[in-house]
């Protein structure tokens, strides 16, 4: 069996992403920060030993707990614009779904906040015709997803 054979081909009318790994950003921030007032506590003269051992209780407790909930996020988040359709899949501990006509969305937009423009990834922000918007953010390619869902429509208009 070659290659060509086990892997579907790829439709351009399809687009799919899942969790970019920015989604793990703020854990990373929380245990540099508090690595480093643990170090300045113990580098004082005499140490300071209070915030120095709060400093490690952030470490042993909140950093594994925000690492898990990132990680049980990036394993639910998925979207997926394909034959004219729109699925979204995002949250935790409470899931949602949503599966929409593209045709329903009047604007898809890719939204990056300024790490993401340098590290990559960013949020998809759909607004329905009804008004109803609707925000999944820390995707790998939002920018493919909401081109495809706005050309789609803008086929259908031209047509």
């Amino acid at each position: 069996m070659t290659e060509s054979e086990t892997i579907p081909p790829v439709s351009p009318e399809a687009a799919l992403s899942g969790a970019h790994w920015t989604i793990y950003l703020p854990t990373l921030t929380v245990a540099a920060t508090w690595a480093v007032v643990f170090l300045w506590a113990e580098w004082r003269e005499p140490p300071l030993a209070a915030i120095r051992g709060i400093a490690l209780a952030v470490e042993a407790v909140v950093v594994p707990v925000l690492f898990v909930h990132a990680f049980l996020r990036a394993r639910v988040l998925r979207a997926e614009a394909a034959d004219g359709e729109v699925h979204l899949r995002w949250g935790f501990p409470f899931r949602r779904e949503l599966t929409l006509p593209a045709g329903q969305v009047a604007l898809a937009q890719a939204r990056q906040s300024w790490p993401q423009r340098f590290l990559g990834g960013g949020a998809l922000a759909l607004i329905e015709r009804n008004g109803r918007r609707h925000l999944v953010a820390d995707l790998a390619r939002p920018e493919e997803i909401a081109a495809l869902i706005n050309e789609t429509n803008r086929r259908k208009d031209a047509a």
